[in-house]
């Protein structure tokens, strides 16, 4: 009798990461990731639920789209359709609809709540997956509005639920889950930081692929970049973004609202990189200029930064408040996320996410919405997130004058 194998897949909005898993074993053989083609009609989850809005024939096509992807990494994972058994999916909730071709339509008005909040689990082979006759796909939970499956993983192979102290998980990317354990009940909320964190809304912006700056350090007046490939930049993914922003803050490039300084404003001769925009948006720094490529950061680029740290901020804010912790109470702040765990905790004090007290108890934890759909294949592990899924408080920033005031007090650096 051959081996049980199964596919564990993190939906996300932007990105779509896979796993191969011996069942039995619950050991990972293999993982891959794909951008979420899903992009094309729309970068943010809000854009996609519009489209299906706009045209209802569009689920079909998102939902196909999605479940494609999937299988290409299926096949990159070298499986084949007969081979798998069962396949776990964690996304968010629009997500998790398009997934199961569900219409996200009610999470487009208030009071912003999905079709469904329990888990689903329905034919693979019927939903397009290349997967054997009988097996299933199992989706995550929801917590509630849009804290989906995703968070719910997060949680579960943190084990969240059973910290003794206060403990912070923060999912970082376009859609980024918040979650906090605090006397022993689990509080979830989640901020549209939109797609600046992963590339996306940026000048030179790129996903994290070849070519891509990843990391940035300024030495004096001598600029050092970390190029995906040890290649010619072509473009900035996320975390390089979140480096060169935290670099050109301590630099003196950046003040603290915001704004890339003049010329005439900085001594150094990291000046020379300023550029006047000439349509008046402001200025730009030059990180990179070759032969025909430059990648560079303009005063969008940084507003477009600021605006999704603040949003992140100011949900953390929201949870401590609702659950009547104090800061200096959170003793474990796990940074999750493909994308998260390439960030400096340095860099994300910088721009101000993070709380200065917690920058000796930060732990990059990688794709943890992976990591615990891959314990989904087990049925009590399900049935824990079942249970912390509906045992969660779920915090709505939706029309709460609170979140508007603490976003707006938290936009600068």
């Amino acid at each position: 009798m051959r081996p049980k194998k199964g596919v564990a897949f993190d939906i996300g909005t932007t990105t779509i990461a896979g796993a191969s898993v011996d069942i039995a074993s619950g050991s990972i053989l293999g993982t891959l990731s794909l951008p979420n083609p899903q992009k094309k009609w729309g970068r943010d989850v809000l854009a996609r639920i519009n489209a299906v809005k706009e045209d209802a024939s569009l689920l079909g096509e998102l939902q196909k789209s999605v479940v494609n992807a999937c299988n290409v990494i299926i096949q990159g994972l070298g499986l084949r359709g007969e081979e798998i058994d069962e396949i776990v999916a964690a996304g968010n909730p629009v997500m998790e609809h398009i997934l199961l071709n569900i219409s996200p339509e009610p999470l487009s008005r208030v009071p912003y709540r999905p079709a469904f909040l329990d888990s689903r689990t329905v034919s693979a082979k019927e939903s397009g997956f290349e997967a054997g006759l009988d097996a299933k796909l199992y989706a995550f939970p929801f917590i509630g509005g849009f804290v989906g499956g995703d968070a719910v993983a997060v949680a579960l192979s943190l084990g969240l639920k059973d910290e003794k102290e206060a403990a912070l998980a923060i999912d970082i990317g376009t859609n980024s889950e918040i979650i906090l354990s605090a006397g022993g009940e689990l509080f979830a909320t989640s901020a549209a930081a939109g797609p600046a964190f992963e590339g996306g809304g940026i000048k030179y912006g790129i996903t994290a692929e070849r070519g891509a700056i990843e990391g940035v350090v300024i030495d004096g007046e001598e600029i050092r970049l970390d190029v995906i490939g040890d290649v010619a930049p072509k473009g900035i993914c996320g975390s390089g973004l979140v480096d060169a922003v935290s670099e050109l803050i301590k630099a003196g490039i950046i003040d603290l609202s915001g704004r890339i300084k003049g010329k005439d404003e900085v001594a150094t001769n990291l000046s020379a990189r300023i550029r006047e925009t000439p349509d008046g948006s402001g200025n730009s720094f030059v990180l990179y200029r070759g032969a025909s490529t430059e990648v560079s950061l303009s005063q969008p680029d940084i507003r477009a930064l600021q605006a999704a740290k603040s949003a992140i901020k100011a949900g953390i804010s929201m949870l401590l408040k609702k659950a009547k912790t104090a800061p200096g109470d959170v003793k474990k702040v796990y940074i999750a996320g493909a994308f998260g765990s390439h960030l400096k905790p340095e860099g994300l004090k910088t721009i101000g996410i993070l709380d200065e007290s917690w920058l000796n108890d930060i732990r990059s934890v990688g794709d943890a919405a992976l990591d615990g759909a891959v314990l989904a294949f087990r049925d009590d592990k399900k049935r824990a997130a079942e249970t912390l899924a509906k045992g969660s408080k779920y915090v709505s920033l939706s029309g709460s004058s609170h979140f508007e005031r603490e976003f707006i007090r938290n936009m600068n650096f």
